[in-house]
């Protein structure tokens, strides 16, 4: 009778538990808006901003790149304008960029295309105010993490490099 009874309340026990931290106000799903680690997202219209992490660049130069990747889901082409890094303006490759519909253009990684900041005083570890402005999809807000440029961001550094 004893081990009917231990086992019945294990059972219940263990089926009141099961739910415990789901929900829409679980921890697990508040964190979904919050920057958590390298590889931010956001959105800003129908462009997406993938995997945002600011590499800073080598030691004393004060400068750091945002290595990222803009997918365009629209069907018409949309435009980079600017960006700011920590409330400055960055620098852009060739001014502005331009994201035809349809395409994944990455930036820093396995690219010619860079967002460089020459006057970054952020510690690594620390997340940074990033604002992308697209011509018509508007701004993209972020948070990004600041990394050193060590192991999978060895290399990745702004170019052209700071003077």
């Amino acid at each position: 009778m004893i081990r009917k009874s231990t086992a019945a309340i294990a059972l219940l026990a263990s089926l009141s538990l099961a739910g415990c931290f789901s929900g829409p106000n679980a921890t697990t799903t508040m964190q979904a808006g919050q920057s958590t680690g390298n590889g931010v997202q956001a959105q800003a219209g129908l462009i997406r901003v993938e995997n945002a992490t600011l590499v800073t660049g080598p030691e004393g130069s004060k400068s750091a790149t945002l290595m990222m990747r803009i997918v365009n889901q629209g069907t018409e082409s949309d435009r980079l304008l600017a960006a700011t890094i920590d409330g400055v303006r960055a620098s852009i490759t060739g001014e502005t960029v331009d994201l035809p519909p349809g395409t994944s253009i990455p930036f820093a990684y396995e690219s010619d295309l860079w967002v460089n900041s020459y006057g970054f005083d952020a510690e690594p570890s620390a997340f940074v105010d990033v604002t992308l402005v697209f011509e018509k999809s508007g701004d993209a807000e972020l948070q990004v993490l600041s990394v050193p440029p060590l192991s999978f961001y060895e290399g990745i550094a702004p170019n052209p490099p700071a003077a």
